[in-house]
């Protein structure tokens, strides 16, 4: 079979089944995206085709409400010369799997009519009840949700093109209209939980050593790590609880781990980074607070492993991958009590739920863990088995995936 996948950065959520295919040596696997991720498998199983854009969106001289869906339509004519320069290498695809949501998988169909469509559909806009206003008191106004609205255009356009649709996880999929949700498969990514295990008492004896970094074993660690400091992801109330709980605690080293630039979300208007408005809002202790940029695997493996508590809080949106390995690897975890993580962890059973806006019981509840050994025990093996036993693991998701792949093809 001949596979095409579609992203705007290479490999993304297709990592797995990407790879997979490739390394069955049956199939012939062509990846097109814009972008390449610094985890990114550079063994060449994977074809990477790469494309750009004929030229930046043009916001001022369209209507406000349609600068994102430009912007779509700009990649979606990238990806399509992209597509016609591999149809006339010979390359015709069976099956298409595309990320839907950016524009890149518009136009693929008007190249190769005849390629089935599993399209990936992580986020449905809604002007209430989700991202779109959360936390705030005026109710939004009609400009902003129009335009929020409008985002879901080229979603639209995908799912009417797709043989199946899938979706990670329930509570994504139930920001869809209702009749749209009937079409959606709901499969996770799936967790490597070989990886992403914990250590045993002897592997995490040394301490934590990253570079120029030790943190020895018996100095209580408590660690965030994000694709990117910003709202989305509860930075500015991650930051001021963290920032009382150094004050609260003596002896805890804080580990951050993440791009000093928005992945979700707006940029500060007034030209700081999230990160340096925290060091100027807040006090930290800066022979306690360590700052690393995005680690390759390996490495950030090592971060979960040897954490004593694990930071994780988003407002109602995409749920990241960030909870999952810390979950599967046996962290204890404090986490905000949004509809997201409410889908994984129950309070007090998998980690600990806080109210989103209360960074003081974000330091208490995990001051509280630090001097409490037995129940961060309690709680990651929990948190684990919760990975394991509803099918969150790796194996367990890609076997679905591939079950969906074979569905549809037959």
């Amino acid at each position: 079979m001949r596979i095409l996948f579609v992203h705007s950065n290479y490999p993304a959520q297709f990592r797995h089944l990407s790879q997979h295919y490739a390394a069955s040596g049956e199939h012939e696997v062509v990846f097109l995206s814009q972008g390449k991720e610094w985890t990114a498998p550079s063994d060449g199983s994977v074809k990477l085709q790469r494309y750009q854009l004929g030229r930046d969106p043009q916001g001022a001289l369209c209507h406000p409400y349609l600068k994102r869906f430009e912007s779509a339509v700009l990649t979606g004519q990238a990806c399509l010369r992209e597509a016609m320069k591999l149809r006339q290498g010979g390359f015709t695809p069976d099956l298409i799997v595309g990320h839907s949501g950016f524009g890149s998988t518009l136009y693929l169909k008007e190249v190769w009519p005849e390629a089935r469509f599993l399209g990936y559909f992580e986020w449905y806009y809604r002007t209430n009840g989700s991202d779109v206003g959360f936390g705030e008191k005026d109710p939004v106004s009609p400009d902003t949700a129009c335009r929020v609205h409008t985002y879901n255009a080229p979603i639209v356009m995908d799912l009417g093109l797709s043989d199946r649709a899938l979706c990670p996880t329930r509570w994504q999929a139930q920001q869809f209209p209702e009749f749209l949700q009937e079409r959606l498969d709901v499969i996770f990514d799936g967790i490597n939980t070989e990886l992403f295990r914990p250590l045993t008492p002897a592997e995490r004896q040394p301490g934590l050593t990253l570079g120029d970094l030790h943190i020895p074993s018996d100095v209580p660690l408590v660690t965030y790590t994000t694709r990117g400091f910003e709202p989305y992801r509860g930075w500015p109330q991650v930051a001021e609880g963290l920032s009382l709980l150094m004050k609260r605690n003596a002896q805890v080293r804080v580990l951050l781990v993440g791009s000093d630039e928005v992945a979700y979300g707006a940029a500060r208007g007034d030209g700081r980074s999230w990160r340096q408005w925290a060091l100027d809002s807040f006090e930290f202790d800066p022979s306690r607070l360590h700052w690393l940029p995005p680690l390759q695997y390996d490495d950030y493996r090592k971060v979960l492993q040897h954490s004593w508590v694990h930071v994780y809080w988003t407002i109602p949106f995409i749920l990241s991958w960030g909870l999952m390995e810390s979950l599967s690897t046996g962290c204890a975890v404090v986490a905000s009590d949004t509809p997201p993580v409410q889908e994984v962890i129950s309070a007090g059973k998998q980690g600990l739920l806080v109210d989103f806006f209360d960074p003081e019981s974000l330091a208490a509840r995990v001051d509280e863990l630090l001097a409490d050994p037995q129940r961060r025990l309690a709680l990651g093996k929990k948190a684990r088995q919760t990975i394991l036993k509803r099918g969150y693991d790796l194996e367990s998701c890609l076997k679905q995936q591939l079950q969906l792949v074979d569905a549809l093809m037959a």
